[in-house]
């Protein structure tokens, strides 16, 4: 009969029990996708900001242009206003110096000089036509009329002779020249305050437009602040409502996940009990009885008859109870082995790495450093289904020569290496993960260490775990 080699997967399997965490928690609930509606939002509230800082831009870029615009015309017009009052006063001081010049030929040369003021004037008056507001226009045509009627009385002096400018010049700047230029900056006086009144009216309209914006633009920011509020008050509802739901299926799964890793401690630990009452049982009951058939099997030889087929028979019936009796131990080594309870952790890696290597015909080395008499039956029994699936995938997949094991006890830590000069295997196999390599992870985080697992096709595979004494 053969030897009967059983590993932690083969009992798993057995047992109909795969430590798979399911999705639990997550089924049975309507899962709603929050980043669209909240991107519309955001969307929203980005238009709502920027809508009123264009309207701004644009509104406030509207009302500079417009006080702009009234400047200039209120400073135009008055410039144009002070040019044609300066331009009465040179054409008074021109008349006072003509009158006061005795030289006979002086008319030609100020009568120059007036002409130019004249033709001045007369500019002056048109483009405060387009300047001054319709209701201006009484005022600008009556100083047309005044200037038209200062320049009249004015420009016949100078044909005068010199006897003349000293006989009436006195009287012609008293009474002709200085009331009717009085006259004229009368009217001038009252353009500008003309246009001072429309410039004030102008400031007056823009003062309200500028109201009107600031109101607008309150609104439009207070309308943007109670929906960037709303917003932002969903979002941290949804937020927090999604971190509650968060935090409730991950204390969930990692209840589930702790449930199902302690109904696979229990498996196993009821698996193992199971291997030591049937090994017991295997050695005590029937290993006993074989051992008494084989004793009395003696017996009866020594005690045989003379006819040569009872001997035979009695032969025969030894050799099947020899062979049942190897079975026994076979099967109660591979379920249990006794020298794990006998000898301790290191003499039975030692055994198994020695059948191992005689079954299989592939050299173990094995070396052990440290006192593990003092471990634990639980720490014993994993350390030893490690090292035991360790070899049993070399076997069926690693093609090796030669494997190593190497049990080391180092600052309080044991630390188990199992490497082998196999085919190897590439990392998109290990992400997959076999039941013996997930049966070895369980194995340590069981006994709270940690487990690596380093392969490169062609250059062997090594498996290194670090527990906790």
């Amino acid at each position: 009969m053969r030897r009967i080699q059983t590993t932690p997967e083969i009992a798993r399997n057995k047992g109909g029990v795969v430590a798979q965490a399911p999705d639990i928690g997550l089924r049975g609930r309507r899962t709603y996708r929050t980043w669209p509606v909240f991107s519309f939002a955001l969307l929203v509230l980005l238009a709502l900001m920027l809508v009123p800082a264009v309207t701004a831009l644009w509104r406030s870029e509207g009302i500079y242009k417009e006080i702009r615009n009234s400047q200039q015309q209120f400073q135009g017009t008055q410039q144009i206003v002070d040019g044609l009052s300066q331009n009465v006063f040179a054409i008074s001081l021109t008349i006072r110096e003509f009158l006061l010049d005795p030289s006979p030929d002086a008319g030609r040369l100020y009568r120059v000089r007036v002409t130019t003021a004249r033709e001045a004037l007369q500019a002056d008056i048109v483009q405060l036509a387009h300047l001054l507001p319709p209701d201006g226009n009484v005022a600008l045509e009556r100083l047309r009329q005044q200037v038209d009627q200062y320049l009249a009385v004015v420009m016949p002096i100078f044909d005068w002779t010199s006897q003349q400018r000293a006989e009436r010049g006195s009287y012609f700047l008293r009474e002709e020249q200085r009331p009717r230029r009085e006259t004229v900056l009368a009217v001038a006086r009252e353009l500008s305050g003309i246009n001072a009144s429309v410039y004030a009216q102008q400031q007056g309209r823009i003062t309200e437009s500028e109201q009107w914006f600031r109101r607008e633009l309150m609104n439009s920011v207070l309308f943007a602040l109670l929906a960037g509020v709303i917003v932002s008050a969903a979002g941290i509802l949804r937020m927090r409502w999604l971190e509650a739901r968060a935090t409730e299926q991950r204390q969930h799964a990692e209840a589930t996940t702790a449930e199902i890793r302690r109904l696979s401690a229990r498996l196993r630990h009821a698996q193992e009990e199971e291997r030591r009452t049937i090994s017991r049982e295997l050695h005590d009951e029937v290993g006993q009885a074989l051992t008494a058939l084989r004793m009395e099997l003696g017996t009866l030889e020594r005690l045989r008859l003379s006819e040569g087929g009872f001997e035979a028979r009695v032969r025969e019936l030894k050799d099947i109870a020899e062979q049942s009796l190897h079975s026994v131990r076979d099967i109660a080594a591979g379920l249990r082995p006794t020298v794990l309870d006998d000898l301790g952790l290191a003499a039975a890696v030692q055994k198994h790495a020695r059948e191992f290597s005689t079954r299989t015909g592939v050299a173990v080395g094995v070396s052990v450093e440290g006192l593990f008499d003092q471990l634990s039956d639980t720490h014993r029994t994993d350390i030893y289904r490690i090292v035991q699936e360790a070899l049993t995938n070399c076997a069926k997949h690693a093609q090796a020569h030669r494997i190593s094991v190497s049990l080391l006890e180092r600052n309080g830590h044991i630390e188990l290496t199992v490497s082998d000069d196999g085919v190897g295997f590439a990392q998109e196999r290990r992400a997959r993960g076999g039941l013996g390599l997930i049966g070895m992870e369980e194995r340590v985080r069981e006994l709270g260490g940690v487990i690596a697992v380093r392969s490169v096709p062609g250059q062997g595979t090594t498996i290194q775990a670090q527990i906790p004494l």
